[in-house]
């Protein structure tokens, strides 16, 4: 990559020269109405202006100003995105998840000029806080349908603003060229917000050059990417930095080519329709897909059983090799038999059969997840990277088929050291330009230069980066024993069963764990055995159900020392719901592990009381462990 050109260059100056260069070529595909239809770089840029053009003429957004953006994935965010963008003015996503409080403190903080809407809902969300947040001046709505319903003087169609802008484009074609030759490649583009585990969510600002050769260390670090033209299917919020890689920045710098899913409901058969030959996602999406499969492996034909234990087998023995790097020809050939025979009709279900490329980044995959994709043929990848790096990864693993259990080399532009406990510290040529409105949280942040990113690591025999857990984050027991709560959640989320998982013990004898079941296997699991429940609280108070996540619990703590087991657990009584106020979980579905033990501190007491017996109740039911405290 021409790093160089890149920290010149600015988004909606390469989307102008794609349009004059390609101008035939696919810029994305989208689902409306059952078909997925493309859209060219041409009509892309057509589009771009003439919701500029419109911004700038009926409400004058002018460089500097902010607009919020609210909604799932669709190509109007993207437009909306390059058009403000093109005016010098910066924009903002707001997670679709988010609670009408959230919402209310992201348009004051951020100073929203303007919203975007996505449907009704969004809609309702930004209706409910508007009288608080003086500073915008409209919402703008993709999704018109409801709109009958509402006669608010500040609400209009989106379409509407593009088609006066485009109105007024007619007499300059030239628009949007002329708009980004007068953009500074050092200006804010953007701003990412953080997922606010401890506290409000910081807005971390992107400027255009920077975060666009930051960007381009993903491809540089992975090659298989800028060999050839890549479908990828847009399944994260554009609002987050992975999500906005993918569908909006690495296009413009990539033959990637994002596909929009027609609702957020759909994109797992947009997965299927599409079988993207590259996929950049979180944990949680890898293991709820796998746990869908091996839900629907437990219900198939004994035939159907068979094959995959025997298919499974050789899968093992094979990626045993791979790790090792003892894999001979015969070796191979059974796994390339295996994968076609078996694993592929599994992974077509999920769209992953014809992938050549997965990125696991956002959070820490477990190591059991990891190896079963990759047992299954899928080339997974565990990456790292910060909000604060601009969009750049500090490492990832190098494939095909790297071993579980670290996050890879450096990545190219960046260097990483470890201080004295164990912080990472990297330093680049490329960050982010600081918290919007924050200029105190900006300077905390960085150490001599170094950006301190509050994660402890450690290197491998092999040079690679390991992550141990958020430096905040550790706990000490009260044996005096350093506990990382992130690595024993991480085990327990391994479970097709568990979907969440806080773990306590700070200054305690031993370790609990609050629970929450993931309740679309679990109800799978219950029906295949005939429980009667009425809901998620009757399943997870089921006394089978009980006594499975017992096991799963078991099965965590045989892979931990006898300092990391959980010797108690409770499961939530509902699930977590971050569209609720105050509730323990991000939109991004991080647990705040304070408010976590605030709600449900009650929970947490009663695993500790009488807690001699009970550990040694506890210790009965999880079984004997020969492992000894390290």
């Amino acid at each position: 990559m021409n790093f160089e050109a890149l920290r010149a260059s600015t988004m909606p100056g390469l989307l102008a020269e794609r349009a004059r260069t390609r101008p035939e070529r696919v810029a994305f595909r989208a689902k409306e109405l059952g078909i997925w239809r493309e859209t060219t770089w041409r009509e892309l840029a057509a589009r771009v202006a003439a919701l500029a053009c419109g911004l700038a003429r009926e409400y004058r957004i002018a460089a500097g100003e902010t607009v919020a953006i609210i909604g799932n994935p669709c190509p109007e965010w993207t437009i909306a995105d390059l058009a403000t963008q093109a005016l010098g003015a910066i924009t903002y996503g707001i997670y679709p998840t988010s609670a009408p409080g959230e919402v209310r403190h992201l348009l004051q903080h951020g100073g929203a000029s303007l919203i975007v809407a996505e449907d009704q809902e969004h809609l309702d969300k930004a209706l409910e806080v508007l009288d608080q947040c003086p500073s915008v001046r409209a919402v703008l709505v993709v999704d018109t349908r409801a709109l009958f319903m509402y006669r608010h003087p500040r609400v209009r169609p989106l379409a509407e603003v593009e088609r006066r802008g485009g109105e007024a484009l007619a007499a300059e074609p030239d628009k949007l060229e002329r708009f980004a030759r007068a953009l500074s490649p050092d200006s804010p583009a953007t701003i990412i917000y953080t997922s606010g585990t401890t506290g409000h969510p910081k807005g971390a600002v992107y400027r255009h050059g920077p975060h666009l050769a930051a960007c381009a260390n993903i491809i540089e670090h992975y090659p298989i990417l800028s060999g050839r033209e890549h479908r990828a299917v847009a399944m994260l919020p554009l609002c987050h930095a992975m999500g906005r890689n993918l569908a909006i920045t690495m296009p413009l710098i990539a033959e990637i080519v994002p596909h929009y899913p027609e609702s957020v409901d759909t994109f797992a058969a947009a997965l299927y329709e599409i079988q993207p030959t590259f996929i950049f996602t979180v944990p949680r999406y890898l293991q709820k897909f796998a746990a869908h499969l091996l839900v629907g492996l437990d219900q198939s034909s004994w035939i159907k059983r068979a094959a995959y234990r025997a298919a499974m087998t050789v899968g093992r023995r094979a990626l045993d090799r791979r790790w090792t790097r003892r894999a001979g020809r015969a070796v191979s050939l059974a796994a390339a038999l295996a994968r076609a025979v078996v694993f592929r009709w599994l992974l077509e279900k999920v769209g992953f059969a014809r992938v050549e490329l997965v990125i696991s980044s956002g959070a820490p995959l477990p190591s059991a997840v990891a190896a079963l994709w990759q047992a299954w043929g899928v080339n997974l990848c565990e990456a790292y990277g910060q909000t604060e790096t601009g969009g750049a990864l500090v490492s990832g693993q190098r494939g095909p088929y790297p071993p579980p259990g670290d996050v890879g080399v450096v990545a190219p532009n960046m260097a990483v050291e470890l201080d004295g406990d164990g912080e990472i510290l990297v330093t680049a040529a490329e960050f982010f330009g600081g918290y919007w409105r924050d200029p105190d949280a900006t300077r905390a942040l960085y150490r001599q230069g170094k950006l301190a990113t509050g994660d402890v690591g450690e290197w491998t025999g092999a040079r690679a980066l390991k992550l141990v857990d958020r430096k905040k984050d550790i706990l000490i027991t009260a044996g005096g024993k350093n506990v990382s709560p992130s690595h024993v959640e991480n085990r327990l989320r391994a479970s097709p069963y568990i979907s969440e998982a806080a773990v306590f013990g700070e200054g305690r004898k031993y370790l609990v764990a609050l629970l929450e079941a993931d309740g679309e296997t679990l109800a799978e699991w219950a029906r295949e055995r005939g429980v009667v429940h009425t809901g998620y609280a009757s399943l997870v108070a089921h006394p089978e159900v009980v006594g499975l996540i017992e096991t799963e619990v078991k099965r965590a703590n045989d892979e931990l020392t006898r300092v990391e087991q959980v010797k108690a657990f409770r499961l939530l009584p509902r699930e977590l719901d971050p569209e609720l106020e105050g509730e323990p979980v991000t939109p991004t579905r991080k647990v705040k592990r304070r408010v976590m033990a605030q709600r449900y501190g009650t929970l947490v007491e009663s695993m500790y009381a009488g807690d001699e017996e009970r550990r040694i109740a506890a210790e009965v039911a999880t079984g004997l462990s020969l492992q000894t405290e390290d």
